[in-house]
């Protein structure tokens, strides 16, 4: 005699399914996201290792983070550009070129290129000039004087090189932070560049955005931000892969990305319009050990 599956037999192993979902899928997303973190990792290790390539070629120099005038980019047709500018400039990622094999590897897995700047149809323009998502420690290791002069360190000068930001996650501030920017402003760096005659720094003209700030604050859109940087805690894994220039690579949290600073305690309107710089000896981002970059 045949025999079926009664009603609540199959209601049962329906429940059993569901259950099973229910604890696997978070499982499944929280492995995904790991795979995309340790993906990045890769990529700005790779990134890291093309610079120190370059580096080799070039008596220990760093590539250049601007090779000219910001407004002055590199385009192969002129009449297409934004700024409507001849071919002029390069940024680190056209002058590291050469030592990087695949183009893929400036595209932040954990965000995507949800807006096609790296090898998507804008990537044309952008990709070798304003949109890779990882960014260069630039304040620091290729300060750009005057917004239009490029000035290159030696890595000579480090004293901490296996503790010295040179890369990392980065997104375009406030107005396009699905996309990335080739330059990664540190914590407290601004606003005591600002008045420095020829030091330059970017941001996007909003409350805060050339530098970090934990906190809310008036302007919930720049809430938990780090300007340039892409390791808020809003972050979809909680923080940012780190290049550093000794060539190592790790994750880290904005906490500790910005040790050395009030990063954790300030919002983006206060005076500094964010973190300021409280302990230099702890601080990751310096070269030399000092502040020197930031006042000239």
């Amino acid at each position: 005699m045949k025999r079926a599956f009664t009603l609540i037999e199959l209601l049962v192993v329906i429940a059993i399914i569901a259950i099973l979902a229910a604890i696997l899928f978070p499982v499944f997303a929280q492995a995904k996201a790991a795979a995309k973190k340790t993906s990045s990792l890769s990529n700005v290790k790779q990134i890291t290792l093309s610079a120190k390539i370059y580096q080799a070629d070039f008596d220990d120099n760093f590539p250049l983070f601007l090779s000219g005038r910001y407004g002055n980019l590199s385009c192969p047709d002129p009449t297409r550009c934004a700024d409507g500018l001849p071919v002029a400039s390069q940024t680190w990622v056209g002058i590291t070129a050469p030592y990087i094999k695949s183009i893929q590897m400036l595209v932040d897995p954990v965000v995507g290129d949800t807006q096609g700047n790296v090898v998507g149809p804008n990537a044309w323009y952008y990709t070798q000039n304003r949109r890779p998502m990882y960014g260069y420690n630039y304040i620091f290791l290729a300060p750009f004087y005057n917004c239009d002069t490029g000035l290159a360190r030696n890595e000579g000068s480090s004293v901490k090189p296996a503790d010295t930001v040179m890369f990392t996650e980065s997104q375009g501030f406030t107005n396009a932070s699905a996309g990335g920017f080739f330059g990664a402003n540190p914590p407290g760096a601004w606003p005591i560049i600002a008045p420095a005659p020829t030091a330059c720094i970017f941001w996007d003209g909003t409350k805060g955005s050339g530098n970090w700030a934990a906190n809310v604050g008036t302007n919930p859109a720049v809430g938990a931000y780090s300007a340039s940087v892409r390791a808020t805690r809003n972050n979809p894994v909680g923080g940012s892969v780190v290049g550093f220039v000794d060539g190592h690579a790790k994750f880290m949290k904005p906490d500790a990305l910005a040790i050395g600073t009030d990063y954790g305690s300030v919002v983006s309107t206060n005076g500094n319009d964010g973190a300021a710089i409280t302990d230099l000896s702890k601080y990751l981002w310096t070269l030399d050990g000092t502040d020197a970059d930031l006042r000239w």
